[in-house]
């Protein structure tokens, strides 16, 4: 019998010295759910491993390892290991690869920092894939196996995603262990924003899924996930912008609206990222409604037509921010409003600004972003000798890695830490669930009044018992509205998370290894940077 083909595939963690956390890791959601007991958990299940194991063929013996969730045994019998490494983890994965290539072991890797630094990340490993892996993965397993390792792995085209399928390879107990399920639909977006790297790689051109093939995916997830029976399961599509072609979009819902016809007792919650756009498809709404979409990822970026442009989202530019929140709220949906902050039109009144639009809209789910320059955004930084660090680690969207325009690079930090604690107090939190109550967008998130008042009490125990004044305080506040079924346990819990983000992201400043406290780049004379030849060859290695 031959001897089975051993395979590690890893996703990294961020940084493993780091306290700080990300707003979709919702490790305290978890923390209060299980206490006192203890395991690892993430917010949101990273998507790459589930479609590498998919495309795994049966003669590899796959070992999984989410650094999120799982220990890596770095002494383990592996005849390859393989990295899926984004730029935020880069610095983890090269350590990860060191390691294992000490001690003889092969190593690949793949994501978006292979391709966009080939030649560092080939310092790192012995092979890399600089594209989409569908036509290359199994290549790769193979040559590995037989000891005929390319340096570098590349498709001559695009996959065709109506022709492939990413079966999820039920995992009930590691399931659980995630709040949100992930599968993809599509991949590309028609638009250009400058600070997205995306288009480069996936291209602008939308490639969907099949409808029935979404349908194979999604009732893997129905017929053995434990949470969706039991109180409902989050499930969000990582495309970047599922709504590109809004046809095809609309043929996934249908197909999804008749597999929970199929599934009545299976309660899933849907999320995904999308543009603006779609508030104004009343067609596209009540399908979404009826499929049982609720977050709704959009990027908002800014209030500021001048910001927008800056960033040729120009596609925001005719929208009015408040008509499109409310509307979709018409339809169940919450906005997970994603802001930018540090673009070359911003001024420290961009914190202001977006506290009044989170303030009047009573958003229960703003997201957070630092400027981080990726692609041809950081080459021109780059050339502009605008570049605080060129190491991935803080390349985060949490810490400050460049010299803003109109900020120093202190006040765009100290800004946005401010910004984050006082839209995330609890004070505010409390007054936004309120504002917001009226609208019955909870609904989808309510348990039975049972479920919901059990909950409750296991919430305020666990608090009362940790020491959480400041967080009972907030909950047992809510209890009038918890009872009468106005606001539902779980998106109390939700709130609980956002204020521990804030709480951490508190030591994103203390992170910096480098001074933020220097001038602007407008107060700056242009001679400040002369060293364009090595800025030029840094450019040149990079895609």
């Amino acid at each position: 019998m031959a001897k089975p083909f051993r395979v590690l595939l890893v996703y990294p963690q961020r940084d493993v010295d780091s306290r700080v956390r990300t707003q979709f890791s919702q490790e305290r959601i978890h923390g209060l759910l299980l206490w006192p007991f203890r395991a690892r958990t993430y917010g949101l299940a990273f998507n790459g491993l589930e479609t590498l194991a998919s495309l795994t063929p049966d003669w590899v013996d796959l070992t999984i390892a989410n650094e999120n969730l799982d220990t890596i045994d770095f002494e383990g019998a592996y005849d390859l290991v393989a990295l899926t490494v984004m730029v935020t983890n880069a610095t983890r994965a090269c350590q990860i690869a060191d390691r294992f290539r000490g001690r003889g072991v092969k190593v690949v890797m793949g994501g978006y920092y292979p391709y966009m630094v080939p030649g560092h990340a080939l310092n790192h490993a012995d092979a890399i894939c600089v594209s989409e892996a569908e036509n290359v993965w199994e290549q790769m397993l193979t040559d590995a196996r037989d000891g005929r390792l390319q340096p570098v792995y590349e498709q001559t085209a695009k996959t065709d995603m109506g022709q492939v399928a990413h079966l999820p390879r039920p995992d009930r107990w590691r399931w659980l262990r995630h709040v949100s399920l992930t599968l993809q639909a599509s991949r590309g977006c028609p638009f250009d924003c400058e600070f997205c790297s995306i288009v480069h790689m996936l291209g602008h051109t939308m490639r969907y899924k099949q409808p029935e093939t979404i349908v194979a995916e999604l009732e893997r997830i129905y017929r053995h996930d434990l949470l969706g029976r039991i109180a409902g399961r989050a499930i969000f599509f990582v495309d970047d912008n599922i709504f590109g072609h809004p046809k095809s979009f609309k043929a996934i819902c249908r197909a999804i609206i008749g597999l929970n016809r199929r599934y009545p007792k299976f309660k899933p919650v849907f999320g995904s990222q999308l543009t603006i756009n779609v508030s104004r498809d009343k067609e596209a709404l009540d399908l979404m409604r009826e499929a049982g979409f609720y977050n709704i990822f959009i990027g908002l970026e800014s209030t500021s037509v001048d910001v927008l442009k800056s960033y040729q989202k120009f596609h925001n530019v005719a929208f009015d921010y408040d008509e499109a929140i409310t509307g979709l709220r018409e339809y169940g949906m919450e906005v997970i409003a994603s802001f930018i902050f540090g673009t070359d039109a911003e001024t420290t009144a961009c914190f202001d600004a977006a506290f009044d639009f989170f303030d009047r809209n009573n958003i229960l789910y703003p997201y957070f972003n630092v400027l981080t320059p990726i692609g041809d955004q950081w080459k021109r930084y780059l050339m502009e000798g605008r570049l605080l660090t060129v190491k991935p680690r803080l390349y985060d969207a949490h810490h400050t890695v460049f010299v803003p325009m109109k900020m120093r690079p202190i006040e765009l930090q100290k800004g946005f830490i401010e910004l984050v604690d006082r839209v995330f107090s609890y004070e505010q939190i409390t007054k936004r669930m309120l504002g917001a109550a009226p609208y019955r967008t909870d609904a989808r998130l309510m348990l039975p009044r049972l479920g919901q008042m059990a909950l409750y009490y296991k919430i305020v125990a666990t608090l009362k018992l940790t020491g959480d004044a400041e967080g009972l305080r907030f909950v047992t506040g809510l209890r009038p509205q918890i009872a009468q079924g106005a606001i539902s346990m779980v998106s109390v819990i939700l709130q609980l998370d956002q204020h521990d983000f804030a709480v951490r992201n508190r030591l994103t400043l203390a992170e910096h290894r480098y001074d933020l406290d220097v001038p602007s780049w407008e107060e700056r004379p242009r001679e400040a940077y002369t060293d364009e030849s090595f800025a030029a060859e840094v450019k040149a290695s990079v895609r």
